[in-house]
């Protein structure tokens, strides 16, 4: 049970108990990981901070790891697949990456990237053509992609 009292932080407001599900918070490498579970800790109604015990910071971790992952998962699924789409095959992703073969499959399937890895990753998906020309001085055998396909347009 939580108990209603001062805050401490700013002395003008009440911590008060108050469901926390939607807030985004900072988390891991991640600025804003969005808790999708209800959890409810005491707020101060006036500048939002929290005063959390053990039990609470420990149910806000497994909160925010959740949501963390789930995030992560549909991001890097999202790169790798729009990084294939772009022409890239999949060696040539994890060469880059430098992560052993049949690691970007595993990264589809559901496990989450490092944060490097991550990094890499998004690197690569928003500046291919610049990424490659300067990996390429350093691996020529990392190769150069397939053309994008190209849509008709009428």
């Amino acid at each position: 049970m939580i108990k209603e009292r001062s805050c401490g932080a700013c002395g003008e407001g009440m911590m008060r108990p108050r469901n926390v599900r939607g807030m985004n918070m900072r988390y891991r490498d991640d600025p804003a990981v969005r808790i999708r579970s209800d959890l409810t800790l005491p707020v101060c109604d006036v500048c939002g901070d929290s005063a959390l015990d053990e039990p609470m910071t420990d149910a806000l971790d497994a909160a925010l790891e959740a949501a963390y992952a789930r995030k992560r998962r549909k991001m890097q699924c999202a790169l790798i697949n729009d990084l294939r789409g772009r022409g890239f095959t999949q060696r040539q992703i994890e060469r880059f990456a430098s992560v052993s073969p049949g690691y970007l499959s595993k990264l589809r399937q559901g496990k989450v990237a490092s944060g490097g890895t991550f990094r890499l990753l998004y690197l690569l998906h928003e500046m291919p053509d610049e990424v490659m020309a300067v990996v390429s001085r350093l691996d020529p055998g990392i190769g150069s992609r397939k053309p994008e396909k190209q849509t008709a347009q009428r």
